[in-house]
């Protein structure tokens, strides 16, 4: 992914990477869908962030200044990295998720997505639960589901609060109907790569099923025989977007994957770079279907389980995969997305320090 970027292809590509929210299929009973919710700024109990706002981090951003950065507070003098426990959700989604906590105190999912461009985001049901103040960034083609800003002061997880952080949400989610009726309503919290960086390095421990994130001490790699290490480089655009490619091998060839810690699946490609890895791999058949993706709607693919794959010095075994046609929107900027599966049963580190990822072999290597 190279070349420029406008702004208005910042709301494609952000919630594309909201595949990561649970889709299932749409035979009833149960089904899960995506709901539009009214018009947040019609509604009386929501307030409305006006042009002369006092709020420094609202102020910068309406007046463009969408390069604008919160603040990472500790609650302990401590140093020492934090270690938080998986969300509850990652059984089902198998995305990278813990639990956080805002300023009135509700807690909610938070889903840590090298795969989301913006700092932080938010759906409808959190602006209505929390009263989070809003500004709508008004009508047109790129804001058909209500986009807009709102002040999210404190977003704790573990130890450390992101504080006055650039919030963005859309009156859109996602819920399990039974019947019509709705059962179960997403409510993750989006933490996006503008916000994780600014970390030293955050380790994702499949094993522990933990989270460790260190805002001071660098990653010490204290075997390296037990390691690997792959590259990666972050790419700025206009409007504050951000984006990670890894490179590591699949199959034996070396590609430039979009890293996405907010997803569970395995890869989501586009036809260019299937044709290219196809010869390496055995006894996968793809057939037909679709991949529901929030905010863009039904995009037609084929889908397959391959039995192993090699990802980096690794295999990965029932790994799932989806190809796109090359100008599907999931992977019009991109040759596709390196999900969560390939490291579900080891330790994957994001050292921002040194651009790298570290991947530990599983303790049977």
């Amino acid at each position: 992914m190279h070349g420029s970027n406008h702004v208005n292809q910042w709301f494609k590509v952000v919630l594309v990477s909201l595949s990561i929210l649970p889709v299932g299929c749409s035979v009833e009973p149960v089904r899960t869908v995506v709901v539009n919710a009214e018009s947040l700024q019609k509604r009386p109990d929501v307030p409305v962030i006006s042009m002369n706002t006092k709020k420094d981090s609202m102020r910068d951003l309406i007046n463009g200044n969408w390069n604008y950065g919160g603040r990472m507070l500790e609650s302990t003098r401590n140093s020492d990295p934090a270690r938080v426990k998986f969300h509850t959700s990652y059984s089902q989604n198998r995305w990278m998720v813990v639990e956080g906590t805002l300023s009135t105190g509700k807690k909610y999912p938070v889903v840590i997505d090298t795969g989301a461009s913006s700092a932080l985001f938010v759906n409808d049901i959190h602006i209505l639960e929390n009263k989070l103040p809003i500004r709508p960034l008004g009508a047109g083609d790129n804001n058909s589901f209500g986009w807009g800003m709102c002040h999210l002061p404190r977003l704790r997880i573990g130890k450390v609060t992101l504080a006055n952080w650039p919030c963005f949400y859309g009156e859109q989610h996602t819920e399990v109907q039974l019947l019509g009726l709705p059962i179960a309503k997403a409510k993750p919290i989006i933490v996006g790569l503008p916000a994780l960086r600014r970390f030293k390095y955050i380790a994702f421990d499949s094993i522990n099923k933990e989270v460790e994130f260190s805002l001071e001490k660098v990653f010490e790699c204290n075997s390296p025989d037990l390691w690997t290490r792959y590259p990666f480089v972050i790419e700025e655009y206009l409007g504050g977007n951000a984006f990670l490619f890894v490179k590591i091998p699949i199959a034996g060839k070396e590609t430039e994957l979009q890293l996405d810690t907010g997803c569970g699946r395995g890869l989501a490609i586009n036809e260019e770079l299937w044709g290219k890895i196809r010869g390496r791999i055995q006894n996968t058949t793809l057939r037909k279907g679709r991949d529901l993706y929030p905010y863009i709607g039904w995009l037609a693919c084929k889908r397959g389980v391959i039995p192993k794959l090699d990802v980096g010095a690794r295999t990965v075994r029932n790994a799932t995969i989806s190809v796109f046609p090359n100008d599907s929107p999931l992977v019009e900027q991109c040759q596709g997305l390196l999900g969560m599966q390939c490291f579900q049963d080891t330790v994957m580190v994001l050292d921002f320090e040194r651009s790298s990822i570290w991947v530990k072999y599983p303790q049977n290597h």
